[in-house]
């Protein structure tokens, strides 16, 4: 899948309750369909990927394999923390670190320190960049990331450390992490939302902050749960003249006319979500499934349609 070429990261936000991991799962299973070794990333202790697939997870800081080419993995800041620190100050000092509470309270406090750790962490575990001897290369991380306002900060961290830190390890790792968030040719910047007024203007507001904190665009903005069209004036009229003849129960004319609501509704959030995007943000819209729907057949099917839909 083109869109996925020469990708090494897939950042993955939106407001909340959108179904951003559901969509992470999916790109993760598309991605990992198409050839690449792929390993979705979640973060803030979640660990709801490997039970959407079925799988009993890995304790956190562990990857869980969740098929052929696809692994997932909860990033725990303050170990990623440890590693980076052994990886450029040796283990004796990355214990001692390790150990130290006063280390642990610094790090607590300083502000976006475990949001940099945590991207630091999607970014090691990309091609070529691992800590330690006989991990697991990955071609592609896709981090399910926080939902838009902390996802922000996390986008922008390494930018701030990388000001503040003048020089050493910590300006060249920052300045490594913010060269891969800012080429859009190595990674791509996802959105997830509903076709519903929050959401949207939530969507547009990130895309407008990307453009000046990182000089580029939302890649791709995913319209989830998309309902089924709404009927004509013609088959409204069909439906009417149905339940008069009792053809059709007498709640059908009202819930045809909800559906047509809806679908109204809808149409209007989604012109105001192309109006707010660039031009080369490719929409992609994907359609409600059945309620019910197992978490591994919901995931399939969302994979399908991404590849379905990003292929044309």
């Amino acid at each position: 899948m083109k869109q996925f070429r020469n990708r090494e990261l897939i950042v993955v936000t939106g407001k909340g309750g959108v179904g951003r991991t559901t969509i992470s799962a999916a790109i993760g299973v598309a991605a990992a369909s198409a050839g690449n070794r792929t390993v979705i990333c979640e973060v803030s202790g979640q660990q709801s990927i490997p039970a959407a697939f079925g799988v009993e997870p890995q304790p956190l800081g562990s990857e869980t394999t969740l098929g052929p080419n696809l692994a997932s993995i909860t990033i725990d800041p303050d170990a990623a923390l440890q590693e980076w620190i052994r990886a450029q100050a040796g283990a004796a000092v990355g214990r001692a670190l390790g150990a130290s509470r006063s280390f642990a309270h610094f790090v607590a406090a300083a502000p976006g320190a475990r949001e940099m750790v945590t991207i630091t962490k999607a970014w090691e575990l990309g091609p070529g960049r691992r800590w330690g001897r006989g991990k697991v290369e990955h071609d592609l991380v896709v981090l399910d990331a926080p939902a838009s306002g902390h996802g922000t900060a996390m986008l922008t961290a390494p930018r701030t450390f990388a000001d503040i830190a003048g020089s050493g390890p910590v300006k060249q790792q920052s300045e490594r992490v913010w060269d891969l968030l800012t080429d859009p040719i190595r990674s791509m910047l996802v959105a997830v939302t509903t076709l519903a007024e929050l959401p949207v203007s939530e969507t547009v507001e990130l895309n407008s902050w990307l453009k000046e904190k990182l000089d580029r665009p939302l890649d791709l903005v995913v319209a989830n749960r998309i309902g089924p069209p709404g009927f004509s004036r013609s088959e409204m009229k069909l439906i009417s003249s149905a339940v008069d003849s009792e053809t059709l129960p007498s709640g059908a004319a009202k819930a045809a006319e909800l559906n047509s609501a809806r679908a109204s509704i809808e149409s209007a959030h989604l012109a105001e979500l192309r109006s707010g995007l660039d031009a080369q943000t490719t929409l992609l819209k994907l359609t409600e499934t059945p309620a019910g729907t197992e978490s591994s057949a919901l995931v399939e099917q969302l994979a399908q349609q991404l590849t379905n839909s990003l292929s044309n």
